[in-house]
Order: C-alpha cells, then structure tokens, then sequence
C-alpha cells in the first residue's frame, strides 16, 4: 500500500477520534431548552436628565393687542356758518368746554336782542292784563293769552340764546386733540366736523382671544401688557365681546391701563398677559421642547424602566430661558440632552447634569 493511502486513513482516523471525545466529555448544552436563538444585550443610549417636581402657578393667557384711545370723538357744529377761528393747535392737550372752533356771529346777536325786546314787550302786555283783570276790564282768558303770549317770547330768547352759543364748538371731555377737519373760512353745515378729539386716559389695550380661550377671560380679571416700545403697563379687563367676529372666530377684549401724565400713545404693539386660575406646573429649558411624528408639542422623559417617553405640553408662560408647561406627571426625569436623538419607547441610561 502506499504512503500516501496510509497517511490519509490516519488523518481520517484522528479526526473521527477527536470529534467523538468532543461529544462524549463535552458539558450540557447552554442554549435555551426551546431551541431559541439568545437574544442580544439591549444597547441604551446615554443622556442628560434633570429631576423636576411641578409647583402651583398662576395661569396666564398671552396675547398679541394694541394700545387704543378710550374715547375717539368727531366734534361736530349744530348750525351752519364761517369758521371765524381755530384756537386750539393739533396735538394740544384741551379740558372739557375749551372752544375748538368758532363760527362767525352774522345775524345771531341782532336775532338774541330781537328777541329780548320781544320778550319784555311781552311780559309788559302781560303785567297790563292782571291788572285790567284785578279792576274787572279784563276777563281771565285775556290774562291768560297774554301770559301764554310772555312764555312764547321767553322761550324764544332761550333758543336765541342756545343757536348764539353754538358758534362755539366745544371739546366734549378732557383729551387731545388730535385732528383738526376746518380751517378759518371754512362753511360748515349742521353735522359737520371740527376735529377730532380723543381720550387717552385711561388708555385701552385691546387684543382678540380665540375661542378655546374665551371663557378663561373674565371681566374684571388682573392683566400686564407690555408694549412695543418697553413700558409695562398694569390694568383690568373692563370688556369682553359676547359675540365672536364672524371672520376670525375671536373675541375682542379690552384691558383698561392708567396713562395720567398722557405719554402713552395709541395704535402701539403690545403683549397682553391676564392671570388665571392657578394650575400645577413644571418650569423647563426652551430647549427641551421637541416634535413627535404627529407634530404635538412636547418633551421626552425617562421612566422607572429607563425608557424614553413623549409627553405633549401646553405652554403657560415663556420666561426667556424657562418656560412654564403644564400636562405634566408632577415628578419627572427631564431628558435635557440627547432628547432629538431617541424616540418614544428607546431604551437609554439617564445620567444626571453636572
């Protein structure tokens, strides 16, 4: 036989020995009894979480308004002339009763003393019949006519009086006078406007609440506008719509501010806050907040079994770097880093900020 047959039958040999005191000294098997294959160790994905523990905070409902006069007023002339002169400048603070415009006198005057004399021609002819009565030349229906006759005269010189005076067109209430409608020469007819006069204290900030909101608003609640150009204003609500604009669907409002030295002006931005009912809360990072897949507003928190969950928030109040949410556990593991890199339901290993 050759080398070569008998060195492969060894070979052959050593093999089928080694393989059988493999199987026959080997230990029990360590696979699963079921025949399943070992599932692999769950990976988890570090991140930064913060404990938080919500507290009880007053509600507040943020709004987009703006300053407006409290009162807008068209002054108008109650008879027809001249405008003889326009004292008051545009922009000038007036008192209630200060003349904006005066038309010209014409016949007014003359008609005033006409019917003065009228009137105590009148009441001479009246004085004449109590007596001729009291002397029996009189009945007591001439007395009366000419008492009548007395009254007519008096009540003529008021209206002369009245259509004198309404040359003088006046300020209503106490304000500034904005604009200014007739100039000197101008002819104005009853009905025509002077100018315009406003009232600016109180001053009115007025913004539009949407439905979901309006019953949080009520009439007399506390509320902060803060304008455009930085002062921060105090008020209460003095107005809320009972009928929403057909357009919009909103409510309009209005919060009542003082403005006593008048330096606040209308027709300004402002961010309207009005405190509500006192909710639980939980004050966030801004960055914090992400998506889910449904587009929901909230943020991701780590639970007892150290998986991440979405939790959707309603924003309360944005304080810069904080913002207040509510729909909250009362305590909560905050994801505050690594929140955009799992999803809802990923296994992670919370570590807690430095």
């Amino acid at each position: 036989m050759k080398k070569s047959y008998i060195a492969a039958a060894a070979i052959a040999i050593v093999a089928i020995l080694y393989f059988a005191l493999n199987a026959l000294f080997s230990g029990p098997s360590s696979a699963p009894e079921d025949g399943s294959t070992a599932a692999p160790a769950e990976q988890r994905f570090k991140v930064v979480v913060r404990a938080l523990t919500a507290s009880t905070r007053p509600s507040v409902l943020i709004l987009r308004g703006r300053s407006e006069a409290a009162r807008t007023v068209s002054v108008r002339a109650e008879t027809a002339g001249a405008v003889a002169s326009a004292p008051v400048i545009e922009g000038s603070a007036v008192k209630k009763g200060d003349i904006l415009c005066r038309l010209s006198v014409q016949a007014r005057q003359a008609l005033l003393d006409q019917a003065r004399a009228n009137r105590e021609a009148r009441k001479l002819e009246w004085g004449a019949a109590r007596t001729l009565e009291e002397k029996g030349h009189r009945s007591a229906n001439q007395t009366a006519s000419a008492k009548a006759a007395y009254d007519a005269a008096h009540a003529g010189v008021r209206q002369a009086e009245i259509e004198l005076s309404n040359i003088n067109i006046r300020a209503p209430f106490d304000g500034i006078f904005e604009r200014r409608n007739a100039e000197i020469g101008d002819f104005l007819t009853p009905g025509q406007s002077c100018g315009t006069v406003v009232e600016l204290d109180p001053l009115i900030i007025s913004a539009n609440v949407a439905e979901r909101d309006a019953a949080k608003v009520k009439q007399g609640a506390k509320g902060t506008a803060v304008l455009i150009s930085g002062q921060t204003l105090k008020g209460f609500v003095r107005y809320v719509d009972p009928i929403a604009d057909t357009t919009t669907r909103t409510f309009r409002i209005e919060l009542q501010t003082d403005n006593k030295d008048g330096l606040l002006h209308a027709g300004i931005t402002a961010e309207v806050r009005l405190e509500g009912d006192a909710v639980s809360a939980q004050r966030i990072p801004a960055d914090t907040m992400v998506l889910n897949t449904k587009g929901q507003l909230g943020v991701r928190i780590v639970d007892e079994t150290k998986h991440a969950r979405f939790y959707p928030i309603n924003l309360l109040e944005d304080e810069g770097k904080g913002v207040w949410v509510t729909g909250l556990p009362d305590d909560i593991v905050l994801i505050i880093e690594g929140q955009d890199f799992v999803r809802d339901g990923s296994a992670v290993e919370p570590v807690i900020e430095p």
